[in-house]
């Protein structure tokens, strides 16, 4: 069992020793040893600034799961609720963090705006996979409740809840590394102690050793929040940990196929409580009409130009276009490869069950490494340019494409691929006509994740290096206090991952239906 992770940390040693080596002329890539005497000089520094991230992320992820649960069995208890509140949550999913952090910040007091947007990162990995556990549910056993007298409170507290347990902690091995996530980018706002805080410090001021010192620890606490998920299920629920699995899958995974109306009619309903909530924020809960601009404002900007500077609609629409165009590109680009990489990555360990074992443990790593804390790193390695933003997207897109391929791989009949092996057909034939056509759906699952994480990789990357597209136009409405951009910038961004998003799903279902695979 610990096989695979110490070949997984002898690889990545390995690695990072050439690493180091073959650019030792920049002095970019400190030798472990340096990195290990860095991190013990700061040691005290870096424990000072652990203990406010941890706390947030914490606070966090309690929120997040508090607020999910009931949603998820609400969803459950009452059926049309389901595609409402899951289309909430798809479109929290893909508001830009760089657009929503630094209004959260200015309009609460700076630890609860830190909290809000540590939970936002949290909701939807936890909502979908709960929800994708109480709907594993045995029939029979539903049945059975049904049969009893039993409601549907009564199957959601005696079969559903005991169903979405392995759901359940897969969903957390996710949520605890994306609250990590969160603190650390609500730190990068004004915040004066954090890791996020003490990382932006050590970049802007080119202390290169301190940075990797500190994604380092970012990483190994993400990690190590994930084995302790792992560890805890495995002493509390053994039953379920064995089948929990580090899936990302259950983060495309749909609600069950609704017809036209009533899927327009969840479409009417989830905007109508988007606009309700959007405008409650100075209704109801008397936010500061500075920092906080309703949607007739941001329908006032869009259609007749700034209330206050004067400009006019057509020059936003110019400038936004513009970022917008560049943002689609980095992201796109960045998609394209990861999905690639992620695909041919997925058949060769798919095919080579025991390199699966080395490099899995690797790539989990990878994936509770805080976005945040790469992005510095990558951009002294790899410059402010297109190529450090397409490693960024490329990174946010690989893991849950190979993961979920992976699945859609294993998942082929073996009489398929022993038809194909009897006809004389080689491994290459069977992968090609066979293996991958049975993966198509898992790809276009993999898609709807990838994409919105694709969207928020560059306008990530575009905040912290390039100085391009929306992410740093968002960033530049931030510190110039133009709210009204910032507002209707983040606005509309979140509309096209929702396009995307949706263009994906209605693909999805032409595919299926051509492969004869649609519910």
């Amino acid at each position: 069992m610990r096989t695979p992770w110490i070949a997984a940390t002898i690889s990545v040693i390995a690695a990072w020793l050439i690493a180091a080596a073959t650019l030792q002329h920049t002095g970019l890539v400190p030798y472990p040893w340096q990195l290990g005497a860095q991190i013990v000089n700061d040691a005290q520094l870096l424990w000072r600034h652990s203990v406010p991230t941890l706390t947030t992320a914490l606070w966090g992820l309690l929120v997040g799961i508090g607020v999910v649960v009931p949603l998820a069995a609400l969803g459950l208890m009452v059926r049309p609720a389901e595609a409402v509140v899951l289309r909430i949550g798809v479109f929290v999913n893909v508001v830009p963090t760089v657009a929503i952090a630094p209004i959260l910040v200015v309009a609460l007091d700076n630890e609860t705006g830190r909290v809000v947007i540590t939970a936002l990162q949290v909701y939807f990995p936890a909502l979908v996979g709960i929800l994708f556990g109480l709907r594993q549910a045995d029939e029979r056993a539903l049945d059975l409740i049904k049969a009893s007298g039993g409601g549907n409170w009564a199957a959601l507290r005696y079969a559903r809840f005991a169903a979405a347990v392995p759901s359940f902690i897969s969903a957390l091995q996710i949520a605890v590394p994306a609250a990590i996530l969160g603190a650390l980018i609500a730190e990068f706002f004004g915040a004066h102690e954090g890791l996020g805080s003490l990382l932006v410090n050590a970049q802007q001021s080119l202390l290169i050793d301190r940075t990797w010192a500190i994604a380092v620890v970012v990483g190994l606490v993400a990690a190590g929040g994930y084995g302790l998920v792992t560890i805890a299920a495995k002493l509390l629920v053994p039953w379920a940990a064995s089948e929990a699995s580090v899936g990302v899958s259950v983060a495309g995974a749909d609600a069950k196929k609704q017809s036209r109306i009533s899927s327009a009619t969840a479409s009417v309903i989830t905007i109508a409580i988007l606009l309700g909530g959007w405008q409650s924020l100075r209704t109801v809960f008397d936010f500061d009409p500075f920092f906080t601009k309703g949607p007739a404002d941001v329908f006032t900007y869009i259609t007749q130009g700034h209330p206050i500077q004067g400009t006019s609609a057509g020059a936003f629409w110019a400038e936004f276009g513009e970022a917008l165009g560049q943002t689609a590109i980095d992201a796109g680009v960045g998609f394209v490869v990861g999905s690639v990489i992620a695909v041919a990555a997925a058949v060769v360990l798919d095919a080579f069950p025991t390199l699966s074992k080395v490099f899995m443990p690797m790539a989990v790593v990878l994936r509770s490494v805080p976005l945040a804390a790469l992005t510095p790193l990558i951009v002294l390695l790899f410059g402010r340019g297109m190529l450090g933003v397409t490693i960024v997207v490329t990174l946010v897109t690989f893991f849950p494409t190979l993961v979920t391929v992976m699945q859609g791989l294993r998942s082929t009949p073996e009489g398929a691929t022993d038809l194909v092996r009897a006809s004389g057909g080689t491994m290459r034939q069977s992968v090609r006509y066979v293996r991958l056509m049975y993966a198509v759906p898992s790809m276009l699952a993999a898609a709807r994740v990838a994409i919105p994480g694709a969207i928020a990789g560059a306008t990530l990357a575009e905040w912290l290096a390039t100085g391009q597209g929306l992410g740093y136009l968002l960033t530049l409405a931030s510190t110039q206090a133009d709210y009204y951009l910032l507002w209707t910038g983040g606005v509309l961004l979140a509309v096209f991952a929702l396009a995307v998003h949706g263009l994906l799903s209605i693909t999805d279902r032409a595919i299926s239906r051509r492969l004869g695979t649609a519910v």
